[in-house]
């Protein structure tokens, strides 16, 4: 029998597209969707056909009262499907929690579970291996397409810049970027982030500067439509994750089973140090690991440009290969 479902989840652009498969499959039920959710969350979802009503979570709302609120509006509903904090506290812990002090393989062993099969079981689901969904408008994808048109022929990468934590920016991205791109002249990269990304942007005829310019569903779906995405445990990084797009992913406080074990094409680099996959919420550089002569994360500065210039190598060939049999 069907059933008015409310599903809550204040999270993140990657957290928001984790809930995907689960909508999807409580929808194909017959159920009514209502998802409560911060307001970009609904720029994130926009036309996602699986839900039928949007709550905008009040901020203003002290964390001490959630709770409450939350099960004064689950009044209305059949079901209410709590995901507040179902990664961050459940697989990816905060200092406050015990699981913090534990030991590296201790705390490795309890949450080196993968996010979307995660937030399907809290949802009540057993299905395992599904990845997100993202949906577009005819106008947006049109216009995706007519921007890959102002690179026809050209080998075209998305690189994401950084994340919401300072482990989620490789200081070697530059230096990465241009030696690629000095090396193959049929090559463009497209920077995007939000503003504070701009201070990451390097000069080069063939880099396209977009931190802070495109708006959020303009670097999703984009996506899509690259030749390559790179990036670190970003939000475009789980979007790119919907689409069979190759990409590479610097993990840093994930594990590859955690994000991107079901991602198509996807390149995985996890950094060879001890403290990774540490699975913690960092909030301050106090409690990260840090290389001594950066005083950066260690995970970020442990990945040499060869191991993702390899990487992209790898990529670039395949689609060299594939262009230059159809132009033949």
């Amino acid at each position: 029998m069907a059933k008015r479902i409310l599903i809550t989840r204040l999270g993140a652009i990657g957290d928001m597209i984790m809930i995907t498969p689960l909508l999807r499959l409580l929808k194909e039920e017959g159920n009514h969707i209502t998802l409560n959710c911060k307001g970009y969350s609904k720029t994130v979802l926009k036309y996602n056909p699986y839900i039928d009503k949007y709550i905008v979570h009040d901020e203003s709302i002290p964390i001490e009262k959630l709770d409450e609120h939350l099960d004064e509006l689950a009044k209305g509903y059949d079901e209410h499907i709590n995901l507040t904090a179902s990664i961050e506290n459940g697989l990816l812990v905060t200092s406050y929690q015990e699981e913090f002090g534990w030991p590296h393989d201790k705390r490795h062993e309890k949450c080196d579970r993968n996010y979307y099969d995660e937030t399907l079981r809290l949802g009540g689901r057993g299905e395992t291996g599904l990845n997100g969904e993202l949906f577009f408008s005819a106008v947006e994808r049109l216009r995706a397409r007519d921007e890959m048109k102002k690179y026809k022929g050209k080998f075209v990468i998305l690189w994401s810049l950084s994340g919401s934590s300072h482990h989620k920016s490789w200081p070697m991205a530059e230096q990465a970027a241009r030696a690629f791109l000095d090396a193959y002249d049929d090559a463009v990269i497209i920077t995007v982030g939000d503003d504070v990304c701009r201070l990451l942007e390097w000069d080069h005829p063939r880099t396209i500067q977009r931190s802070g310019k495109w708006q959020l569903r303009k670097s999703l779906i984009m996506t899509k439509y690259a030749d390559l995405v790179i990036g670190t445990e970003t939000g475009i990084l789980n979007a790119a994750g919907c689409f069979s797009t190759p990409k590479v992913i610097l993990l840093s406080h994930s594990s590859s089973e955690n994000l991107s074990r079901h991602w198509r094409n996807c390149t995985s680099i996890e950094p060879d140090v001890e403290c990774h996959p540490c699975h913690k919420l960092h909030f301050s550089l106090s409690t990260c690991v840090l290389d001594k002569g950066t005083n950066t994360p260690l995970c970020m500065t442990s990945v040499a440009p060869a191991t993702v210039l390899n990487a992209i190598q790898n990529y670039y060939d395949q689609w060299r290969y594939y262009h230059g049999r159809r132009a033949a």
